[in-house]
């Protein structure tokens, strides 16, 4: 985001101009989460809430709640939570300004037309969901891009437990809490694919990850991991730092609750390291292979626990994993189909050299990372 003292002027913008930047950058693959984290990414805080507003007021005028798809209207959702400033909303979009200032002061004109740069020139991005001008006149039910979904019960559940995991100051609870939510995520898994059968066509999404510092690269390596075990495809965008991941919407939602449950553990194991006699740029390059060894670690773990979960799955409804892999495998194509339809010139991420103490030290740390209640460390 340009600052006062970088920010070259355009003339003649208002705040609705907002508006038409925003459904703009709508119309170039962009979702409103999207919106409100490269705004955050830019830097100037003060710019978020005049961003919320703007999405916001253009759910309402576009009448999102009855005509978006889902997956839209619940990011619009959690930023109305996030950010309860409401601009009031009239019968014409001329009547932002006046609303934001009302609700917003510091919604200065200069502040307003550097947001409206920012977005108007925001490149062409996939398209996951139809953008506003392909929505119909009210939503029916499902909507076009709605598939079966996993149990809302099960992922409240889920998220609770990750919740309290990120915010316990207890170690030994955090773990007990996070293997938990993995037992349940590992077991509606497996058992949704066996439900499914073998006839049945995968409703494969993308969904898009927002990340952020420090080791983000690191980080996108963990997501990878835990994707390439789970039959999800993983692409990271690194100047706007979001990841986008191509599967099934069960296994996104898999993927998502191990990556966040993953990330803590990683976190504080990272943060306990020994890194004693290191300073500066040293203990950086060490946490760095840490968590590039952790990766590393916990993709070998997920894999090795797919190939039993499977075998398990297949012995308890007394049919030949020989009926089983296929299945998987048909489901594994089909999100290769889509991911190359979504991005079809994506390139692999070179390596690059680590810290070989830290690497080997992260390694081991996610052999005591836990998967299911009662695994334990592997032995070495």
């Amino acid at each position: 985001m340009a600052t006062e003292g970088t920010y070259i002027r355009t003339s003649g913008i208002r705040p609705d101009a907002l508006l038409v930047e925003l459904t703009g950058a709508y119309e170039r693959g962009w979702q409103p989460a999207d919106v409100l984290h490269i705004t955050a990414d830019g830097g100037d805080a003060a710019d978020v809430p005049l961003a919320a507003a703007a999405v916001l007021f253009e759910a309402t005028l576009s009448g999102a709640a009855d005509r978006a798809p889902t997956d839209w209207v619940e990011q619009l959702r959690t930023i109305a939570d996030r950010h309860p400033v409401a601009v009031p909303v009239t019968a014409h979009p001329d009547d932002f300004g006046a609303g934001l200032r009302a609700t917003l002061p510091n919604a200065t004109r200069y502040r307003i037309d550097g947001l409206a740069f920012t977005w108007k020139y925001l490149p062409r991005f996939a398209r996951l969901t139809p953008p506003p001008s392909q929505w119909p006149h009210h939503r029916s039910a499902p909507d076009g891009t709605a598939a079966p979904a996993p149990d809302p019960r099960i992922l409240d559940r889920i998220r609770g437990l990750l919740s309290k995991a990120e915010s316990t100051d207890f170690p030994d609870e955090a773990e007990a809490l996070t293997a938990k939510a993995q037992e349940l995520v590992t077991r509606y898994s497996v058992g949704a694919a066996l439900l499914a059968g073998p006839s049945t066509t995968a409703h494969v999404r993308g969904r898009r990850l927002h990340l952020e510092g420090p080791y983000i690269r690191e980080k996108v390596l963990l997501l990878t991991a835990i994707g390439d075990a789970n039959r999800v495809r993983t692409v990271w965008f690194t100047r706007v730092r979001i990841a986008t991941v191509v599967g099934s919407v069960v296994d996104l939602q898999q993927v998502e609750m191990l990556f966040a449950s993953l990330l803590v553990q990683a976190t504080r194991a990272v943060s306990a390291a020994d890194t004693a006699g290191r300073r500066g740029g040293a203990t950086a390059a060490f946490r760095r292979a840490f968590l590039t060894g952790f990766a590393a670690r916990i993709g070998e773990r997920l894999r090795a626990a797919d190939a039993r979960a499977t075998a398990g799955a297949a012995a308890d409804a007394q049919i030949p994993v020989t009926e089983l892999a296929p299945i998987l495998a048909r489901r594994s194509d089909e999100v290769d189909a889509e991911f190359a339809r979504l991005f079809p010139t994506t390139r692999t991420a070179r390596s690059r050299g680590v810290d070989a103490d830290g690497f080997h030290a992260g390694r081991d740390a996610a052999d005591s990372a836990t998967l299911t209640p009662g695994d334990h460390p592997l032995a070495r």
